[in-house]
């Protein structure tokens, strides 16, 4: 099974705590030894948000069918998996920018999603995405940017999706390794059956 790991956790790795829970998710996924893990690491690209310009380029190409441009090395890439794994801090009310750049760079018609007169239509071959995720305050379940990922993921075809996070880290008088502990515990039981 070929797992994408698309991390958007932009502290160092032995700092960040989201990136911790991903760890242990992806550790234990190993561990089955049913999985090739491929990671894009975000804070190590330099992704451009779209331009005019970029868009009109991206146009021409795929009015000329030119799928296998580099321009779309991404989006293929998210086509081919069978699961993916976004990780991101909750920052802001939202995750870190980058991750929403990356998403202007998968969306690309003729790849992850064709339009019909129904609507969009993912086509996407992942059955399963997990969003992973640490919050220093509390965060609803119902949470606008979680909710975001699920519809994007959704629109290209992953009809699965989940979140499970280490949140209220930072609330005064929070049990913070109770609350790692539990998140990670909850992610080894999932990558068992996922």
């Amino acid at each position: 099974m070929k797992v994408l790991f698309i991390d958007a956790c932009m502290r160092p790795d032995e700092i960040s705590r989201t990136k911790a829970l991903c760890n242990v998710f992806l550790d234990a996924l190993k561990e089955r030894g049913d999985c090739e893990i491929e990671t894009v690491a975000l804070k190590d690209m330099d992704l451009k948000p779209y331009t005019y310009d970029m868009v009109e380029a991206r146009y021409a190409l795929l009015e000329a069918k030119a799928y296998d441009d580099p321009t779309f090395d991404l989006a293929r890439q998210f086509s081919e998996a069978d699961r993916v794994v976004l990780a991101a801090p909750y920052w802001d009310l939202a995750f870190p920018a980058v991750l929403k750049i990356y998403i202007e760079h998968i969306f690309v018609a003729g790849i992850n999603f064709k339009g019909t007169e129904h609507g969009l239509v993912g086509l996407a071959k992942g059955e399963k995405a997990l969003f992973i995720q640490s919050a220093g305050a509390p965060v609803a379940e119902d949470d606008p940017e979680a909710m975001y990922l699920k519809h994007v993921m959704q629109v290209l075809g992953i009809p699965e999706f989940r979140r499970i996070g280490a949140d209220g880290v930072d609330a005064q008088g929070a049990d913070i390794e109770g609350i790692l502990a539990k998140a990670k515990a909850e992610l080894k039981e999932l990558a068992a059956t996922w």
